[in-house]
């Protein structure tokens, strides 16, 4: 889950649809999904035209190191 935060935070998908099929896909493990929900919520703020939402981007790789830090 970190690499595919990562990944849309660089514009680095693997397809066209992957940061939308992730966010709106439950994850089974539930602490899991609770950051899946949280990226939800973010989307509008980070994947619009224009400037991305500077708190929103700090938000998403605070998630990436706590993500790398659960293994």
């Amino acid at each position: 889950m970190a690499d595919l935060i990562e990944r849309h935070l660089d514009k680095k998908w693997r397809y066209p649809q992957e940061w939308n099929d992730f966010v709106e896909r439950s994850q089974l493990n539930k602490e899991l999904d609770v950051y899946r929900k949280r990226c939800d919520i973010l989307d509008p703020l980070v994947n619009r035209p224009g400037e991305r939402d500077p708190n929103a981007v700090a938000e998403l790789r605070e998630m990436i190191v706590k993500l790398r830090g659960m293994g």
